[in-house]
């Protein structure tokens, strides 16, 4: 049972809706090619993979072709656990590629699957209803060298409150089909047309382009995510130094689309590291990050120290506006490369900010690559500012 309780969005019928309507072998290709695209790779040639939560089983299916020496995919929801063994039955049901249903949540079960050389879960431990414990036990079929990749939600992607989307996956998920149908068009009006009938013709290439995004499916993953139901949102600033701190190495991430990705390695890096450069990161990794997303959210701000915007594009300036309208005026920007000057401030590479010494300084993060940048500031040994990218993300719609 989940800690939510018994209230769960029907994953696997939509997932075997989204085979049934959708799958081809272009969205199979496209699947495997993002799936070794994000870990670097060429195939899975030797590898023992997991697939926890396998969903569909695209990914699953994805790796197999990749020519994993095993696939072991499992999911909590029934559904799910059918529409990957079909998939596995597709591919003529092969030996070294099982399907189970089992739960992440289920320490024993987890237990008695060993380890792996490839741990994958895409947005799928956010939705058990113990997002930590989740990712606990996932780490757990780690070996020293091996590779985890997981995508999970993160609120600093949203410019709702993540009180908003809980309510409304809640309330999706209660409905019954005419009322879902509406939840489904009230979003494509107000998220993806913005009330503007004009764009309706760019959502329709959206729609025919979507399956180049894993092999996705437009419709499908809107009703995934607004049913998505247990659902709990997570920050970097949560889960990197969770899994950094039991060891690990982080080798890229990749924020974007609602999800962050991560690729980990075990405690020791795999044979073929040197495709990987790992980030670098402090230890002990004491994140003290606060999310700018409404207008009274720059109260948070001191009025009396100096404002730096860590990114000087059409984010930053939405929110130097913002911050004017409140009376707050800035003192420079921060960029990659530094140089010039946007809107009359000063634009500073970090390294510069950091050679000005000024320890009374305010920084606020408007920028979409907010994962890499909190990483570098956290190098240089700074661990408490804003994220105000949500900010910026409202001030779009």
């Amino acid at each position: 049972m989940s800690e939510q309780g018994e209230l769960r969005f029907e994953f696997g019928k939509n997932w075997q809706s989204y085979l049934k309507d959708k799958l081809s072998q272009e969205r199979i290709d496209k699947a495997r090619h993002d799936l070794l695209a994000f870990l670097g790779k060429d195939d899975l040639k030797g590898m023992r993979v997991l697939d926890i939560g396998s969903g569909s089983g695209i990914h699953s299916l994805a790796a197999y072709d990749a020519g994993a020496a095993e696939v072991f995919s499992f999911d909590y929801d029934p559904n799910s656990v059918a529409a990957t063994k079909s998939l596995r039955e597709f591919r003529g049901t092969p030996d070294n590629w099982t399907v189970c249903q089992g739960s992440v949540l289920d320490t024993e079960f987890m237990g008695s699957l060993g380890t792996f050389d490839l741990v994958y879960s895409w947005g799928v431990l956010h939705h058990t209803g113990s997002v930590w414990q989740a990712l606990e036990n996932a780490m757990r079929c780690l070996r020293a060298d091996s590779l985890f990749y997981i995508a999970l939600y993160d609120s600093d992607w949203s410019a709702e409150t993540p009180e908003f989307w809980l309510d409304i996956k809640q309330r999706y998920t209660a409905a019954g089909s005419f009322r879902r149908l509406g939840y489904e068009l009230w979003y494509i009006l107000r998220f993806m047309l913005g009330y503007n009938p004009m764009r309706f013709g760019r959502l329709l290439k959206r729609a025919h382009e979507y399956q180049k995004h894993r092999g996705m499916s437009l419709y499908h993953d809107i009703r995934d995510w607004l049913g998505g139901w247990p659902m709990e949102y997570t920050r970097i600033y949560e889960v990197l130094p969770l899994v950094l701190g039991r060891g690990n190495n982080l080798l890229k991430t990749k924020v974007g689309e609602a999800n962050t990705e991560y690729l980990f390695a075990g405690k020791a890096l795999p044979p073929e590291a040197s495709r990987w450069k790992p980030v670098t990161l402090p230890e002990p990794l004491r994140w003290q990050v606060d999310t700018l997303r409404l207008n009274d959210d720059f109260s948070l701000l001191d009025s009396a120290k100096p404002i730096y915007l860590y990114g000087a594009g059409k984010a930053g300036d939405l929110v130097r506006q913002g911050l004017s309208r409140r009376g707050l005026n800035i003192a420079g920007f921060i960029t990659t490369d530094g140089g010039g000057s946007a809107e009359g401030a000063h634009l500073m590479s970090l390294e510069e900010f950091i050679r000005s010494d000024n320890r009374e300084a305010q920084i606020v993060i408007t920028s979409s690559y907010f994962d890499s940048i909190s990483i570098a500031l956290a190098n240089h040994g700074i661990c408490k500012f804003y994220n105000a990218f949500p900010y910026a993300l409202a001030q779009l719609q």
